[in-house]
Formats: C-alpha cells, structure tokens, sequence
C-alpha cells in the first residue's frame, strides 16, 4: 500500500485529523481524514482503505513552491484523476510528466517514488484509487493489452495512451463516490461496484483509443479547458460555438474536434448532460421538476423528455416531486 505524502522542502509534517478550515471539497463518506497545515501549504487526505482497492482524495493548497512524494510499495495498479489544478510528476527520478485538470492516468505498482509539485495561485484536487493484483484480476481477462502491458516488466510505468482525459461518465463515476449515500455494507457494496466501473473505464480507454493529440499543442488544450469552464460556471448559459472558438483561439472545426477528443461530447452535448446531471441532483434533493429545470437551464418540458430519453421513464416517478 502506498505509504503517507512526504514534503520534500519541509520538515516533517504534523498531521491532525480534521478537515481544513473553509475546505472547498466534500468529505469521502467513511474515510479516514489527514491535515498538514504550515506557511508552505495545506495539505488534506481522505482515504478509503480495504484489502482490494485504497481510495485517496486529496487536496492542497500550495503558498510556496515545494514537492511531496508518495511511496509505491504495493503490487497492483494505481490511478489518478486530476479533478482540480494540475501538478507536475517526477516518476523515480528520471520521468516528467504534467496532468492537468480533468486527466487521468494507469501506473503499474510497486514503484519507488512519485514526486508532485503543484502549480502555484491554484489549489489541487486529486482523486487516486489503488487496485490490488486480486481486483485487477477479475477484470484482466477482457483486456489482452492491459494483461500483456502487466506481465512485461520492461514497460513503462504509465499504461499507453495515458494520461488521458476524463469523460462525463468517469467524472460521474468519481462523484458518485464522493456523494456516496449509503452507510455500513451499503456503502462498502456500493463502493466496490463503482471502483470496478472506473477500472473497467480505464481498461477500455487504454484498449481502444487510436486517436492521439499530435496536431494539438498544451496551449490548445488549456484554452479548450478553459471553455469548458466557461460552459460549466453558469449551465443556465448556452454559448454559441463561434463565440468558444475564439475564447478558444481556434477556428470552430478544430476547436469541436478537440473539445470533442478531451471530454467525448461536443460543447452543446456536453451542456446539455451537465444540465441533466446537476437537475437530478436537485430532485434527488427533494426539489420540484419545475424547479430543478430553471436552475438548470432547462424548459420543464424538456427536462422530463431529457430525462425519459436517458432512463426510460419520467422524473415524477423517479422522484417525490413537490
């Protein structure tokens, strides 16, 4: 199992086990809490732990530059989801590779160190989940690539066609157990199926994905980050994609084609999900279809069409509707 972050340019760190004040993320449902707070960051780690898989969501606040390490010494896989910020990694000593927002990555385990230096005038979240050799099983089979990428020693550490880019189902996936509803073996049950979506995720992306970024530069790809943020501050919001393409700086053909690669729906599409997500959000809160279509951009007409196209059925009979 991977052992507690180190900072590298500080002293040891004292660990208290509450959340930091004015904490910008949610509590991991059942998971342990860690807290480091000094003049050179604030650092919060939640962690989830069974004998098959380890969750970790983390958070840090960084006031000055440093580095923390965390330690493989499991076999296994380990992934990581960058749900805020970016952060630079220092694999052994001899492999730099940066993640930004909404990427992910597969690493083989055990390793000996990953290194993070995160960017400054932003905080972090991550989101890491360790598979043992066991969990990893039950799914190797489906997936020659990833079998043959394990059992060759001499690969590299990352999975081919990492890092990749989150999708609306991974991010799904990772609010799900974030927002995780149930107590006890419910909880536990829950978890269990939701970690084994995220891998089979993985295995699947890492299995199939042909097409690479080679006709895109990093600034391309902040810049159509930087739509989606723009997409996603007010979903009530519809942006025409000529105007996104020149926030972008792109022309349209190329700026739909990355949003596209990056997040696997284009602008309007992805809105118009993210719209869906956060309405069945409010009516899971107990609120009426009426009011969770204003706040969500939506005529209540067409969110219960929406919402019957998705699942089938209509939101009055999913919900208590006021």
């Amino acid at each position: 199992m991977n052992e507690p972050l180190h900072a590298l340019t500080h002293a040891p760190l004292e660990w208290t086990n509450q959340l930091p004040e004015n904490f910008p993320g949610v509590r991991l449902p059942g998971g342990k809490v860690f807290t480091s707070s000094s003049d050179i960051a604030t650092i919060c780690i939640q962690e989830y732990l069974t004998d098959e898989y380890r969750i970790r969501y983390n958070f840090i606040d960084a006031k000055k530059h440093f580095q923390f390490q965390s330690n493989g010494v499991a076999n296994g896989l380990d992934s990581l989801m960058i749900l805020k910020g970016s952060l630079l990694h220092d694999f052994n000593s001899d492999q730099k590779t940066k993640l930004y927002e909404n990427q992910w990555w597969l690493l083989n385990a055990p390793f000996y160190h990953v290194r993070f230096t995160p960017g400054m005038e932003e905080f972090v979240q991550k989101f890491t989940i360790w598979f043992s050799d066991q969990f990893v099983a039950k799914l190797l089979s489906m997936f020659p690539v990833i079998a043959s990428h394990i059992s060759n020693k001499e690969n590299n550490l990352l999975f081919p066609n990492t890092p990749g880019w989150n999708d609306l189902e991974t991010s799904h996936f990772i609010q799900s157990i974030l927002r995780c509803p149930y107590d006890g073996e419910w909880r536990r049950d829950y978890f269990d199926s939701r970690v084994k979506d995220l891998l089979f995720k993985f295995f699947v992306k890492i299995s199939s994905q042909e097409e690479d970024f080679k006709d895109y530069n990093e600034e391309d790809i902040l810049n159509v980050n930087s739509a989606a943020e723009i997409i996603l501050k007010d979903i009530r919001k519809h942006f025409l994609i000529p105007d996104l393409a020149r926030k972008a700086a792109m022309n349209e053909y190329k700026f739909k084609r990355l949003f596209k690669k990056i997040y696997g729906l284009g602008p309007y599409d992805f809105l118009r999900q993210e719209r869906l997500r956060k309405a069945i959000e409010l009516l899971q809160e107990g609120k009426s279809v009426k009011y969770a279509a204003i706040e969500t951009g939506w005529r209540p007409a067409d969110l219960v069409f929406a919402y019957r196209e998705k699942f089938g059925t209509t939101p009055s009979k999913s919900f208590r509707s006021k």
